[in-house]
């Protein structure tokens, strides 16, 4: 058996609920493979808070000084906010370690350019944990996709993603507001969820972006809003944004978000048309994704009258490759958001056993250095009032 012994760092909710769950949850299935995560460290600043914690999920200690526990790892998994992700990783990478990352990779896209740097010339496995990648519906809607049932032989594509939630309009204090932090603000934090999920479904990059972006001032029903051109806030992190992405075959979706749409908690809806069909997955309705087709997997047209959207509801394991993915219940049964890091590290196991999976590989160093690439260009675009910006190569 191979054990590969585990520092957390970060005591918050990835720190201390998402990522202790998720490694617990796949070891279940790398165990027969000869694989096991082994919890060896929580650290972080708290120490009452560390207890509970390695109480909680089992670490054999807790610290508050991470950098004498590197050492003593196989893998560092860093859960902090954004301003600590590079030099945290960079001294596990240096040491020789395996890292996971909680993304944004850095707080910027030089310091993404630089841990990925890092990462090459260490050569050891990294992970960025964009969760919604192991999301079922999301897994669905790749695989439908990938059977041509949605694109055309052209490969034309449109559609919308909207990332909302709404705690922003009363909560000014929390860290995220933070221009250290990244002055990307919610598009690093949110917009990179949807760039990433786009581009995961799709099978193609962002090349060029436009966009427009708003910052806040006031808070709660006093809450005003100033465009990302304005020099009032040009040190301000982003609160929300409108843009269009264009892809490298010219097609482009728009996305959408903010933390101010009241009545919104994790409302994430991901809309592709193309011209063989629709397909549209939405977070909180986690259990469908929705198609529309005119084709058959095996090519033939759907009559006409007997097309209409399909909620396919994304639950059954099945058997072998005929179920669904990232589902490990019984049917009707279906798999929530803890669930999706689960599918992470399993995957990432595998490829710590040189098993990784023909099909789906994890977000690297590397994948989410480019995501930095986009959402940096957002950014960038809005402070120019929309100006359309190509976004750099990785």
């Amino acid at each position: 058996m191979k054990r590969v012994n585990v520092l957390v760092i970060g005591q918050g909710f990835m720190g201390g609920v998402a990522h202790p769950r998720a490694i617990l949850e796949a070891n279940i299935q790398l165990r027969p493979r000869g694989l096991e995560f082994v919890l060896d460290c929580v650290a972080g600043r708290n120490q009452g808070k560390l207890e509970v914690t390695r109480a909680m999920y089992g670490f054999s200690r807790a610290s508050t000084t991470w950098e004498r526990e590197i050492g003593k790892a196989d893998l560092v998994v860093v859960t902090t906010p954004n301003k600590d992700h590079a030099p945290m990783a960079i001294a596990a990478l240096k040491a020789g370690k395996a890292v996971v990352c909680e993304k944004p990779l850095g707080a910027s896209l030089e310091q993404s350019r630089e841990m990925l740097a890092v990462a090459s010339r260490a050569g050891t496995p990294t992970m960025v944990t964009f969760g919604y990648e192991g999301a079922p519906g999301v897994l669905e809607a790749r695989r439908l996709v990938r059977d041509g049932l949605v694109l055309g032989e052209s490969g034309y594509f449109e559609g919308t993603s909207e990332f909302l939630q709404d705690w922003g309009r009363g909560n000014r204090v929390d860290f995220r507001f933070d221009r250290e932090q990244g002055l990307g603000g919610v598009i690093e934090d949110l917009g990179a969820h949807q760039v990433d999920i786009s581009q995961f479904i799709l099978g193609k990059k962002i090349t060029e972006v436009a966009a427009r972006t708003r910052m806040y001032t006031g808070d709660g029903e006093e809450l005003r809003m100033l465009d990302g051109f304005d020099e009032r806030v040009k040190d301000k992190a982003v609160d929300a944004y409108e843009a269009f992405v264009y892809f490298e075959n010219g097609c482009v979706l728009t996305l959408r978000s903010n933390r101010t749409s009241t009545g919104r908690k994790v409302f994430f809806q991901t809309s592709i048309h193309g011209n063989r069909g629709g397909v549209q997955w939405e977070l909180e309705n986690q259990s469908y994704v929705r198609l529309y087709s005119e084709r058959q997997i095996d090519g033939s047209k759907v009559p006409i009258h007997q097309r209409g959207w399909t909620h396919i509801h994304v639950s059954d394991p099945g058997s072998g490759s005929d179920g669904h993915l990232n589902v490990d219940t019984i049917p009707g049964m279906s798999n929530g958001y803890l669930q999706y890091f689960r599918w992470l590290y399993l995957h990432f196991g595998l490829q710590l056993l040189g098993q990784a999976d023909a099909v789906y590989s994890v977000p690297s160093f590397a994948d989410a250095c480019q995501v930095a690439a986009v959402t940096d260009a957002i950014y960038r675009s809005g402070r120019e009032g929309g100006k359309r910006i190509k976004v750099p190569a990785m």
